[in-house]
């Protein structure tokens, strides 16, 4: 029982974000009209309630009325040595430009 335990909690804290909040930060003067979440990465306003995974970025970004939630990849790891890490890939959005874990099962990379 106790080594399950073990994967599952091993399992759960990689599989975590790290995520964090903020207040938003003060529009542009140019961007005052709109209602919403500045956001820098995009160089525009977000409405409230909405969220974005901009390109070129491994994050995703929520406007709330206060705050602005943040998640990006969690730490990803592994001592197997069929098993490798993926690089970011900026080319898509979060959650699919995080890291992952590939390994090599019978020479073939699954």
């Amino acid at each position: 029982m106790v080594p399950k335990t073990i994967i599952f909690l091993m399992t759960v804290g990689l599989a975590c974000a790290a995520v964090w909040i903020g207040k938003p930060p003060k529009k542009p003067h140019n961007l005052e009209h709109k209602e919403g979440c500045y956001i820098r990465e995009i160089n525009d306003v977000i409405p409230y309630g909405e969220e974005i995974s901009p390109i070129g970025y491994c994050v995703r970004i929520v406007c709330g009325h206060d705050m602005i939630d943040y998640a990006s990849c969690g730490v990803v790891a592994t001592n197997d040595p069929a098993c490798h890490i993926t690089e970011i890939d900026l080319h898509r959005p979060y959650p699919d430009c995080c890291p992952d874990i590939k390994c090599d099962l019978d020479n073939n990379l699954v």
